[in-house]
This record gives structure tokens, C-alpha cells and sequence, in this order.
């Protein structure tokens, strides 16, 4: 009997440090929300100076940013283009995540490449492509290098579609 009443002594002590570390935990919580509200009471009623004074800090650095470019930019340029870096090729400097960059770029004096064989890629309209088809059908014409019989047939033939599997002719009406 005497280890229980020692066993509910402990516990009764436990559930009393807890309820005052509790307590005291919740007097932290509102003195630190006070120091808080106090901050930001003071930064409130002075924001238009802090304003003021970031934005002249600002433009002071601009000025200096500006006077030391103007005083030295064409050194600095000729340092640039100088430099081992530049030699190889493109430089490319980015800031705040890409929102700006500077972009350094040297032609390298490699050999061309051949364009890919193929058919060009469809990038346009069919209208603009029979126009610009059409174009070059009358240029063909002026340096006669076409008669006007093969002309008319290659109008013919760019003006009138090729038929489309599984649509039919087709119309333009209701």
C-alpha cells in the first residue's frame, strides 16, 4: 500500500510541473507577441522614413554604379573583350535567377555546318505557302525560264488541293 500512495505522489507531481510548464509556456507566448506588437507599432509609425532612406541608399549606389561605368566603361569593355574567357566563345551572366542576364558572344571561326536534307519544315499556313509558291511561279515566268503553258499548269496544280484521304472533295458552303 505504501508503493501506491508513493506511485500517486509522483504522478500528482508530474501533473503539476506539466500544468505550470504549460502555463508558463503560454506567458512566453504573450510577452513574445507583445515585444512583437511593440516592434512593429514603431515600424509602422516610422515606414515612410525607412522608405525614404532605402530609396536614397538606392539611388547613391545607382549614382556611383553609374559614375564608375561612365569614368571607366570603355577600359572595362576593352578588359572584357580581352579577357581569356572571351576567347573561346559565348559568356553568359545571369542574375536573380535569370530575370537578367548579360550575354557575351564571339562568332568562333569553326566551319559550316551543311543544312539537313529533307523537306522543309511546315511552319506557315497553306495559304501563305501557295501565295509565296505562286510568287516564285511568276518570277520563274519574268526571267523565262518557264513557259506561260507550264506556268498555267503549276497554278493550276498549287490552286487546286491535292485530295486528303479519308475527307473527300469537300466545299467551302453550308
Amino acid at each position: 500500500m505504501n508503493a501506491e500512495k508513493s506511485n500517486t505522489g509522483a504522478e500528482l507531481l508530474k501533473g503539476v510541473l506539466l500544468a505550470h510548464l504549460i502555463i508558463g509556456l503560454h506567458v512566453v507566448v504573450i510577452a513574445l507577441i507583445g515585444l512583437l506588437v511593440i516592434f512593429f507599432g514603431g515600424l509602422a509609425r516610422y515606414w515612410a522614413w525607412i522608405l525614404l532612406g532605402g530609396l536614397a541608399a538606392g539611388g547613391l549606389f545607382a549614382a556611383l554604379v553609374y559614375r564608375r561605368i561612365r569614368a571607366g566603361g570603355r577600359q572595362m569593355a576593352q578588359e572584357l573583350r580581352g579577357a581569356p574567357i572571351m576567347a573561346g566563345g559565348t559568356t553568359e551572366i545571369r542574375l536573380l535567377g535569370g530575370l537578367a542576364s548579360i550575354t557575351f558572344n564571339r562568332p568562333h571561326a569553326g566551319p559550316d555546318l551543311p543544312r539537313a536534307a529533307g523537306p522543309p519544315p511546315l511552319l506557315e499556313e497553306a495559304e501563305a505557302q501557295r501565295m509565296r509558291e505562286l510568287a516564285q511561279l511568276a518570277q520563274l515566268v519574268e526571267k523565262d525560264l518557264i513557259t506561260a503553258d507550264e506556268f498555267k499548269r503549276a497554278k493550276a496544280a498549287i490552286l487546286t488541293p491535292a485530295p486528303r484521304p479519308g475527307y473527300g472533295p469537300g466545299s467551302l458552303e453550308n
